[in-house]
């Protein structure tokens, strides 16, 4: 009897985990709002100072956009090394999403100096003043949303989303979003979104099925 249930054991350890797929869409909607002035103090709340008139021509909100599905017991992906170049007094790119556990380099290309710093509680820092063909990093061993700055020009803003979620990424150019093989279970699916912030919808993954799901991200245009 001993060996049977022996047995019995082995073979419940090779059944695989029951899992499932999703697909979505995020959908923008957006509403007129009023013009407003980009304020002397730096906004901590998770979403952005109000952008330049640069920084509104020809814009595709879904790539200001992030999608994460959070929940489950699934380990992180693994750590990644990025850059966020400053570049014409700009970071190039101005949004990244990276897992918990890796580092980000901030190279100075522009001729002048700048100051690369965040308040931001998931990663605070401050990277001094350095000039051009110097580069410093920061590893980030927390998730949440790090906004990005610059002490000398306050135009500058990224913003850097740490996830210890695998299944992370950006929208295709018309929303659409899919994760395979994913544990079936509850979990919460989140878009952050550069200027309009944090919304999050709940969805349930099938055993051997696919969820189908939309997260509506409203964006103030007046913006």
């Amino acid at each position: 009897m001993r060996g049977l249930h022996f047995t019995a054991g082995l073979l419940l350890l090779v059944i695989p985990a029951l899992a499932g797929d999703i697909t979505g869409e995020v959908i923008i909607t957006k509403h007129l709002g009023r013009k407003t002035v980009l304020p002397g103090v730096y906004n901590l709340r998770g979403t952005a100072p109000p952008v330049t008139e640069v920084e509104k021509d020809a814009v595709n909100e879904f790539e200001r956009t992030v999608i994460l599905l959070e929940g489950g017991k699934s380990d992180p992906a693994p750590p990644q090394t990025v850059q966020i170049e400053q570049h014409n007094s700009r970071f190039e790119p101005d949004l990244v999403v990276i897992p918990v556990g890796s580092t980000v380099e901030f190279p100075n290309g522009d001729h002048i100096f700048h100051n690369v710093f965040s308040l931001s509680g998931a990663q605070p820092f401050d990277l001094g003043y350095y000039p051009k063909s110097q580069s410093r990093t920061v590893k980030f061993s927390r998730s949440g949303i790090v906004q990005v700055y610059c002490h000398i020009h306050a135009n500058m803003y990224a913003a850097i989303v740490v996830t210890s979620s695998p299944w992370y990424g950006r929208p295709a150019a018309d929303g659409a979003f899919s994760w395979t093989n994913i544990p079936a279970g509850h979990y919460r699916l989140v878009a952050w979104h550069k200027i309009a912030g944090l919304y999050s919808t709940e969805v349930d993954i099938p055993e051997n099925g696919t969820a189908h799901t939309t997260i509506r991200v409203p964006v103030d245009v007046g913006r």
